[in-house]
């Protein structure tokens, strides 16, 4: 059965049910499938059909761990099939095992709590990588939102690299000059802090996504700081939530 909990956006802000678009689907096409965002301030769902999003649906991450399971239920139920999951911290199988911006977070088995689902989590940036990888050139992929998240393209497969789950040091200083708006220095930051990884890989390009990557100007100032070419998400803010979906 797809997906038939998942809730898709309205006007009122009430929760709202898929239902119209798979009604009378029997059986239900088999490449839809669900992909939820948890991030730091927001999570965001999706239902992917394979080659497009079909319904979304973004809500306010919750501050304890009783609201974190209420709203993943609201947004999914009981009746998932298919599940995808990124997470933005330290994984280990289907559990989400801690991070940085969700303190409440303390191995939580994914699984276990969609019994009967298939389900898969990944590290969020990792997710988002594997939206927007197109080519086989060696490409960073950055998420600028309440964190820092980092993934690697290379040969057209994403890698998998241990330590960028975890949040750099300077995390705390970034996330100051972030509130302070002030872009042109947000942007030198980047380019300081950056350059250890992109010596170490190497790539041609990189991808921006989240939410500081939709400020005006901001991606131009940071191709200048970094010194190579800089894109945005083709996907918005939907990359990440598609990334988990077609994991």
């Amino acid at each position: 059965m797809v997906n038939s909990n998942l809730i898709g956006g309205s006007s009122s802000g009430r929760t709202q049910a898929f239902g119209a678009w798979y009604e009378g689907s029997n059986p239900s096409p088999p490449a839809i499938s669900a992909g939820i965002d948890i991030g730091g301030s927001k999570i965001r769902a999706v239902l992917w059909s394979g080659k497009k999003v079909i319904k979304t649906k973004e809500v306010k991450t919750p501050k304890n761990l009783v609201a974190f399971k209420i709203v993943l239920k609201k947004l999914l139920g009981n009746s998932v099939a298919k599940l995808g999951i990124a997470v933005p911290g330290r994984i280990s199988e289907s559990t989400f095992v801690s991070a940085t911006n969700l303190p409440y977070i303390q191995n939580f088995n994914f699984a276990k709590f969609f019994a009967g689902a298939k389900v898969k989590i990944d590290h969020d940036a990792r997710c988002f990588a594997r939206a927007e990888y197109v080519s086989k050139r060696t490409t960073l992929f950055l998420m600028l939102g309440t964190g820092v998240g980092r993934a690697v393209g290379r040969n057209g497969k994403i890698l998998r690299v241990k330590k960028l789950e975890y949040p750099e040091r300077w995390e705390r200083e970034y996330k100051k000059i972030r509130d302070s708006k002030n872009d042109q220095r947000l942007a030198a930051f980047l380019g300081l802090k950056l350059k250890k990884i992109i010596s170490f890989y190497k790539p041609k390009t990189i991808a921006v996504g989240g939410g500081v990557a939709t400020r005006k100007g901001f991606l131009k100032k940071l191709q200048k700081a970094l010194r190579l070419p800089v894109k945005k998400s083709k996907f918005g803010k939907n990359s990440v939530a598609i990334g988990a979906a077609i994991k």
